[in-house]
Parts: C-alpha cells; structure tokens; sequence
C-alpha cells in the first residue's frame, strides 16, 4: 500500500465551513500586524508575534473542538489523528499506517518534517493541502528508508500559499511486517511577506469599494 492524499469528512468540511468569517478577520488582524510592527521589528513586534501565533493555534483548537476533537486525538481508536500548525514534535511508532491532519491555518508557509528515530522498517509519506472543500490544492511525497543505519533519515515538506488550507499527512510503513519504524512529526508555520502585502492591498480596495 502507498501513501495517499486522504480524504477529509463532510463533517470536517462542514465545520471548516462554519470557521471561513473567524479565519478571514484572524488574517486581516495578522497582516497588518506583520507589516506594521512585526516586520520593521518594533518595540514588541517578538511579544505580537508570539501573540498571533497564539491566536492561530487557538483558532485551529476551536475548531477541532468544535468537530468533536481534542488536538493530538483522533474520533476513536482507528482514524486521523488531529494536530494544529505549529506542532513542536508529536513521536510516533508506524505498525502499518497512520494519517496526522490539520485543520487551515492563517500561516502562509508550513513545513512539515518527519524524522526516524529508530526501527528497521521504512515509511511511505504523502502531505497534502486541501482546499476548504476538500479538493487537493498541492501535494508531496517522500519516503524515510528502511534499514537499522537508516536512523536519523529526514523527510522534509515545505508548501507555500497555504494560508486557509488543511492539511493531511499519510504515512504507510515498508519493510518486513514484523519490523517497525520509529519516527517524530513536527510542523511549523510562517507568516510570508508578500501574502501579508497582498492581504492588506485587499482589505483596503475592499474597504474602499464598501465606502
């Protein structure tokens, strides 16, 4: 079995749905933060950075909750686990497979990076961004490989223009059925200056038009 793109619930696309208003005023309140504190690096832009991450990792958190999930948990024993962007490290032990997913965030870049730690079996990776409606915006695949001296082998996944995408991470394990693979998953998020720009020049024609 190879890694895939998987498949986001009609539940979850609901719940997305009902977060688009709170995601878009998030991202606004971001931008202009970014470009008018963070950016020129003034007094407390560190204190204001940390605060819209916060506020990212919040707003992921509401909504996780709001479809019946707590961040690291997944709806019964077999299925996606739920993790937000950014996730320090999240450590794992692949059986046979497992899928990470994370609800749209208001960062622009993300960057997924899986690590085996241990174990003589291999890992088939797939991350993909979804659109809020489920299809495929963009999608990676790498692999870690099998073997005891493969410890320590990285796969790296940087996707760009992922601000209000989901994200699914598959990962299927290769080697003996007998073996495993040892591995930690972290992700992070980044605020991109031209997105910032582009969302400003937006809200302010907007406003414009509105006036």
């Amino acid at each position: 079995m190879k890694a895939s793109c998987q498949s986001l619930t009609s539940q979850f696309l609901k719940v997305i749905g009902d977060f688009t208003d709170d995601y878009q005023e998030l991202r606004k309140t971001a931008a202009k933060t970014f470009l008018n504190v963070i950016l020129p690096n003034k007094a407390g832009s560190e204190k204001e950075l940390e605060k819209l991450v916060e506020q990212a990792m919040d707003l992921q958190t509401k909504l996780l909750k709001s479809y019946g999930v707590m961040v690291g948990e997944g709806k019964g024993k077999i299925g996606p686990r739920h993790q937000i962007i950014p996730t320090k490290k999240v450590t794992g032990d692949l059986l046979t497979e497992r899928t990470y997913l994370c609800p749209p965030s208001i960062f622009s870049k993300v960057t997924v990076i899986i690590k085996k730690t241990g174990g003589k079996a291999g890992a088939d990776i797939a991350v993909c961004a979804k659109y809020p409606n489920g299809s495929i915006f963009n999608e990676k695949r790498k692999s870690l490989d099998k073997g005891k001296d493969e410890k320590g082998d990285v796969a790296k996944f940087i996707l760009t223009d992922m601000a209000d995408k989901a994200l699914t991470i598959h990962l299927v394990k290769t080697g003996f059925p007998t073996n495993t693979c040892d591995y930690s998953l972290s992700i992070e998020g980044e605020f991109e200056k031209e997105e910032m720009e582009k969302l400003v020049k937006k809200t302010a024609g907007s406003a414009a038009v509105r006036a």
